[in-house]
């Protein structure tokens, strides 16, 4: 039995009464609510509440029906608890990291066996040697601008496009990247132990870090490209 526009209306604002945040959880969850609910009446032979309320629980919301009337169950069931979607939304953040993490790497591989990539990256390195030599003092905020390349471009799609806010794979692919920044954030507070200012550590080390994580930072940057395609795509063909 295909449930009506209406029902699955209530379906969605159900799903975000019960503060699931991210647009595209939320529509994963809808799918999922809407197919088990139309099998429950099919199936079961049971109303769109009662399938619904069976549903809401097979997902590990509890709700307590002791010392509350028969058509107030319902109403106040589906908005007890929301514990099971927050499980759900944990889990998809744990498959999404391990996603991110091993599009990461084989992108990595592809990237260092191509051509293009590596005279791209042997360029990179001569124009890092060539402020080294010429501008030294310039290293640490060239340097530095490489590496906070990340987070310029995940801002810049941020706003560029609403698919992209509380979007939980646009969420996870910052925090890849961003594991980049806190490796380079680690190293830099261990050796800045050693030196009473950043004016006196030397500034090898920021030509060496920027030219070692820049193949890294290229692919971030690639993967929010794709995240953000794919957002689009999503977000303007079931929400816009």
């Amino acid at each position: 039995m295909k449930l009506t526009k209406q029902e699955i209306q209530f379906i969605d604002n159900y799903l975000i009464k019960n503060e699931v945040k991210f647009w595209d959880v939320r529509l994963e969850l809808l799918d999922h609510i809407v197919s088990a609910v139309e099998d429950k009446m099919t199936n079961e032979g049971i109303s769109f509440n009662e399938a619904l309320l069976d549903v809401h629980r097979g997902f590990g919301n509890q709700f307590i029906e002791f010392g509350v009337s028969k058509n107030k169950i319902f109403e106040k069931g589906l908005y007890q608890s929301n514990a099971g979607f927050k499980k759900f939304t944990r889990q998809k953040q744990k498959e999404l990291g391990r996603k991110y993490r091993k599009i990461t790497w084989k992108q990595l591989k592809i990237k260092l066996t191509s051509v293009k990539f590596l005279m791209e990256y042997i360029v990179l390195i001569l124009f890092f040697v060539f402020i080294y030599k010429y501008f030294p003092k310039a290293c640490f905020f060239t340097g530095l601008l490489v590496l906070v390349l990340p987070t310029f471009y995940s801002a810049y799609y941020y706003f560029k496009n609403k698919s992209t806010r509380k979007s939980l794979n646009f969420a996870m692919a910052t925090s890849s990247a961003m594991a980049v920044w806190s490796i380079y954030n680690l190293s830099f507070y261990i050796l800045k132990e050693n030196y009473d200012n950043v004016a006196d550590m030397p500034q090898i080390y920021f030509v060496v870090v920027a030219c070692l994580f820049y193949p890294m930072i290229r692919i971030n940057l690639e993967v929010y490209k794709k995240v953000y395609e794919e957002n689009k795509r999503t977000y303007n063909l079931k929400l816009s």
